[in-house]
């Protein structure tokens, strides 16, 4: 199994203290918009009537068509979106926010279109705020550590970022029975056609098996090779030591994503092989419900 993903982080600094983050957050729900604006020449067309859609670069991103593999099909009856955006919070007093992007598999076939729309979102989250003359955006290419490496203005992006691998996180990581999972963005576990309201350590670890799973599966270049039934099993004896998760329901304001879910941190025990490895990878992905689109963005480290 091998698939393979980068992780893009922009800092947005503006000359005065505004509320970056939150005006960045709203933008997300425009990113598919500003994706597709970025690679459509036939911007009159419906998708189904234009002649370019077999190469086009949203219809590969986005159109989330089922595989040819019955197999697949029957275990991932529709694919992931083959990447994740997340806005990593600012202390109140920070003229800084940073807006992150991970790009997965074959998706890293259309960077460009992904850096073009990127840069769009944020050009609408500071609009209302101030002029864009008061903003400065640096980007970086993060490697398995977190440590950023700038990617200037004139380097071409596919050459300017560092290549990770789901591979090398779950063979290289050491396994831990306890964790440490820290969300911040909400994170989004449907149950019964409901968000759930409390944290349940087995239905966040099949959601995030399920997204690997899934992204292997559509994304890479094979499948996940794990025993799903025994690690599901196992997951339900994961006991939780430490349970500061909220869940907050925000008021949804005109056009505004509904950012309902669980925020918090949440300390776990009992973990088998190798269920730290992916959770860690499936951190970079984020977790639930609209995970592509900012939400269940987490950390998870070892107790």
């Amino acid at each position: 199994m091998d698939l393979d993903f980068v992780r893009i982080e922009c800092d947005i600094a503006a000359d005065i203290p505004v509320q970056l983050t939150a005006a960045l957050n709203d933008s997300l729900r425009g990113f598919e918009a500003q994706f597709k604006a970025a690679c459509c020449r036939a911007a009159h067309e419906s998708c189904s009537a234009c002649g370019e859609s077999v190469d086009c670069p949203y219809q590969s991103v986005f159109a989330q068509q089922l595989s040819s593999d019955p197999e697949i099909v029957r275990l991932h009856q529709k694919p992931s979106l083959p990447f994740s955006l997340y806005v990593r919070p600012a202390d109140s007093s920070s003229v800084t926010s940073t807006l992150g992007m991970v790009v997965i598999g074959s998706a890293m076939n259309h960077l460009e279109e992904f850096h073009t729309a990127l840069l769009r979102v944020i050009e609408n989250g500071v609009r209302s705020l101030l002029p864009p003359e008061k903003v400065t955006v640096r980007m970086y290419s993060l490697d398995y550590s977190g440590v950023r490496h700038e990617i200037f203005h004139a380097a071409p992006l596919p050459e300017s970022v560092i290549l990770l691998s789901a591979r090398h996180v779950l063979q290289n990581t050491m396994h831990s029975e306890q964790v440490r999972l820290t969300f911040l963005s909400p994170l989004r576990l449907v149950s019964n056609g409901s968000i759930v309201h409390g944290f349940d350590f087995a239905m966040f670890f099949r959601s995030q098996l399920r997204r690997c799973s899934s992204l292997c599966a559509y994304y890479g270049s094979e499948t996940l090779d794990l025993d799903f039934a025994h690690l599901s099993r196992a997951a339900q004896n994961v006991a939780v030591l430490e349970d500061g998760m909220l869940y907050t329901h925000p008021p949804r304001s005109a056009g505004s994503n509904n950012r309902a879910g669980l925020t918090g941190t949440v300390e776990c025990t009992g973990l088998i092989e190798p269920m730290y490895s992916l959770l860690l990878l499936g951190s970079y992905f984020n977790a639930g419900k609209g995970a592509a689109l900012g939400s269940g963005y987490h950390h998870v480290e070892v107790l």
